[in-house]
């Protein structure tokens, strides 16, 4: 039996296998079986999508679009992402080298500037490139492209423009996860990777700590239990390498990390906090703070903001700072 070493060995090809996400999966299945019906009626199909899948980081986007590419058997697959398509040049590279059986698949597409938006809005509503100025000859002013697939994955679908966004058929709003869903998600990738656990408790403890994120589960806590486990030369993760592991990173029953203590007891020792003090005092970009540390604690309740937008602890936040055993 072939013992696995890292959870992003396992690839998952079939939108059957994603677990959670239900919503997503059905919708994206629909559209499937509408699509390869149309291609037993028509000559000359319309391309799948395109394809936006936006939500909170680390809730499966890129692994579900790697398993629609798999569904659709196209045969290459270009990953890219917004920052990379800053320059029209690179979007303009990957949209000529494209055809019928190719996936481009655009990460964090919100990166992505005016420019390389509107080029890639035209491709998708006239299905021709036009030509930079010092590209021109005379009456060759557009290229024709072949139809393609479009898949688009962001965090802050928003920030795209409204004419690209609209022009997407297909919309996936990605979710936070149940722990149902996270404990299903662990035993499948332990069970791939012929990882044994002790216990059902053992998948929910990895579960429990990982903020409700696929990602985090996998990569971090899953990854690191068995890393506890191997290193004693065992086979089977049990309780004691759990609770081993997470002394190690030093995450609590909460999933929250030593940064993300810190910025609780920021708000409990000075109570009502401005974001500009709060960046000052962990070092970090106030934008960062935003975008990566609150969004949790708000979902959690574990912080508040009031009418000056002052961030404040809130009674489940202040408890957990104080019995957290970390």
């Amino acid at each position: 039996m072939t013992i696995g070493n890292d959870v992003n060995q396992i690839e998952i090809s079939s939108l059957s296998k994603i677990r959670g996400q239900g919503r997503v999966t059905d919708l994206l299945k629909v559209n499937l079986d509408a699509h390869f019906q149309s291609r037993q009626t028509n000559s000359k199909p319309a391309a799948f999508g395109p394809v936006l899948l936006c939500g909170p980081s680390g809730t499966g986007k890129t692994l579900v679009a790697k398993a629609l590419h798999a569904e659709l058997g196209n045969i290459h697959l270009i990953e890219t992402n917004g920052e990379m398509l800053a320059s029209p040049n690179e979007l303009i590279c990957i949209l000529l080298s494209a055809n019928e059986h190719t996936t481009i698949f655009i990460d964090e597409c919100q990166g992505m500037n005016s420019r390389s938006q509107h080029i890639l809005l035209t491709a998708l509503s006239e299905g021709v490139l036009y030509l930079p100025g010092r590209y021109k000859s005379k009456g060759d002013k557009t290229i024709p492209l072949e139809p393609f697939t479009l898949l688009m994955a962001t965090t802050h679908e928003y920030y795209l423009q409204d004419a690209l966004r609209n022009r997407i058929r297909i919309y996936c709003r990605f979710e936070h996860y149940r722990l149902e869903d996270l404990v299903d998600i662990i035993r499948q990738r332990a069970s791939a990777l012929k990882w044994a656990v002790e216990s059902e408790q053992v998948l929910v403890e990895i579960a429990n700590r990982s903020k409700k994120t696929p990602r985090i589960a996998l990569n971090r806590n899953l990854q690191q239990c068995w890393y506890v486990c191997s290193a004693k030369g065992k086979n089977i993760i049990g309780m004691e390498d759990v609770n081993e592991a997470f002394k190690l990173l030093q995450i609590d029953e909460l999933g929250l990390d030593e940064l993300e203590r810190r910025y609780l007891r920021i708000l409990q020792e000075n109570g009502p906090t401005a974001l500009n003090v709060i960046s000052s005092k962990l070092a970090l970009p106030g934008q960062t703070i935003k975008t990566v540390l609150e969004p949790f604690f708000l979902q959690e309740g574990l912080i508040q903001k009031n009418k000056c937008s002052l961030r404040e602890i809130t009674v489940l936040g202040d408890e957990h700072i104080r019995n957290c055993t970390i």
